[in-house]
């Protein structure tokens, strides 16, 4: 981990937040990479990681757990709901329904939480934390049935959830889940917004940023190849679902903000999916946080300056969209 860090300081300018990020895991033990691990100590290190760098929140209003009927799944899609008592100052507060990410194996809503509850508050509006379905116990596409079955739920049961019949609908996720998000912006036409945070869009991995940082300290060619065997098999890679890029229309897209990391495997996927928003005539902008990597974006608690930045630029698309 250190020695990739190294690498990517001689060409780039790293915040000193992504410096001291690697060296308190390093300190803490928390380095040692997925594929050396079982599932379930993979798991827990995430959601350890996420503890130790999501930090806190100053949050009040309500946070519920509901269960999504599905026809994929025998006892439902558990979300976690949050309200802040800031969308009592807006007629219709929107609805943004988040998907955490983890390379389709790791991750959980718990991964999520803090971000969650900032976006919540400073949109403000009504947010939806998704626990979908990961491998290698559920394999592509069954991620996707959830989201898919997660949004259109929403869409039906927006005064349930603490909105109104007039509040927009809008999605978002990090990594994997930026994939998710804006797999199901193809499948359902009728969303408002899509945030897709330095997200994975082609599973070929052509790009230049692919080259470049395959050996990064957190996203590499390695972890990949570990999510990719334990999700999804190389047959559906170029299915359009699996790597959105390869969807022929974007027309009927709607509006996205797509956030990437300067120090990113993902970087250039969130480039060429903007380009071609843009040539669908689908307005579009992107925002690229300098000298970090992938995954700073739900650490708040320790990327303070980051996160604010990119945090900042989300909310303030929600509330446009809303």
């Amino acid at each position: 981990m250190s020695e990739a860090l190294n690498d990517l300081k001689k060409k780039y300018k790293v915040h000193e937040e992504t410096e001291s990020y690697f060296k308190l895991r390093t300190e803490n033990g928390n380095n040692k990479p997925y594929y050396e691990m079982s599932f379930d100590e993979a798991r827990v290190q995430k959601e350890e990681i996420a503890k130790q760098f999501g930090g806190e929140v100053e949050f009040e209003g309500s946070v519920k757990d509901f269960t999504v009927p599905s026809p994929y799944v025998k006892e439902g899609v558990c979300i976690t709901v949050y309200r802040s008592k800031n969308c009592a100052l807006v007629v219709a507060p929107s609805v943004f329904v988040y998907f955490h990410g983890g390379g389709n194996v790791v991750g959980s809503r718990k991964t999520v939480d803090t971000v969650c509850k900032i976006f919540s508050r400073d949109a403000p509006c009504v947010v939806v934390n998704v626990e979908y379905r990961c491998g290698p116990e559920h394999k592509y596409p069954a991620n996707h049935e959830d989201a898919v079955c997660v949004v259109r739920w929403v869409k039906m049961n927006k005064g349930l959830i603490g909105a109104v019949n007039e509040s927009t609908v809008g999605v978002g996720g990090d990594s994997a889940g930026g994939r998710l998000a804006a797999s199901v912006c193809h499948e359902e036409y009728n969303i408002n917004y899509q945030v897709l945070v330095y997200p994975s869009l082609d599973y070929r991995r052509k790009f230049n940023s692919d080259k470049e940082f395959e050996k990064g300290p957190v996203l590499s060619s390695e972890i990949l190849q570990w999510f990719n065997r334990n999700y999804i098999n190389e047959a559906d890679f170029e299915k359009p679902r699996a790597s959105p890029l390869l969807y022929k229309s974007f027309n009927k897209c709607p509006p996205a903000l797509i956030i990437m990391a300067e120090l990113d495997m993902n970087r250039d996927h969130g480039y060429a999916y903007h380009e071609k928003l843009k040539e669908a005539g689908v307005k579009s902008q992107t925002f690229t946080v300098k000298g970090v990597t992938h995954g700073f974006f739900v650490m708040p608690g320790h990327f303070k300056e980051c996160c604010q930045r990119a945090h900042e630029k989300v909310s303030k698309f929600i509330k446009a969209n809303s």
